[in-house]
């Protein structure tokens, strides 16, 4: 999803995501049940289960930046995109729901950081003759 304008609240971003959904599947009931997870600190998305029919639809949607199917990201794992969002509801925020977004951008900030090498001068070989 597009990032929302300033700094809603959480619960904004979320009732914004059920929104955009339930314009795919015609209601925000529809919408609540099919969502699993939502992110709204580190990036802005959320998880859902629909149809395969339905991506092309949910593509198409203001704000929507890309859809991508969960065997993309992390095959074999539901745990990976943002906080769990059961019965309409997302659970309160904990880090711990974002580990592998965290990890990945720990190692990137420090594969970034250039090294120094130490100019070493090459020693010549002494030939015995």
């Amino acid at each position: 999803m597009q990032p929302p304008r300033g700094y809603p609240p959480r619960g904004e971003i979320v009732d914004g995501y059920i929104k955009t959904l339930a314009m795919a599947l015609g209601s925000e009931e529809e919408a609540k049940k099919a969502i699993y997870s939502v992110s709204t600190k580190y990036y802005h998305a959320f998880g859902c289960k629909v149809t395969e029919d339905l991506t092309c639809k949910i593509k198409s949607l203001p704000d929507v930046r890309w859809v991508l199917p969960d065997s993309y990201l992390c095959y074999g794992e539901t745990n990976y995109a943002g906080e769990p969002f059961i019965d309409g509801k997302v659970v309160p925020y904990d880090d711990k729901y974002h580990k592998h977004w965290i990890q990945d951008q720990d190692n990137e900030s420090y594969a970034s950081i250039s090294h120094v090498k130490k100019n070493r001068r090459r020693r010549k070989k002494s030939s015995l003759d």
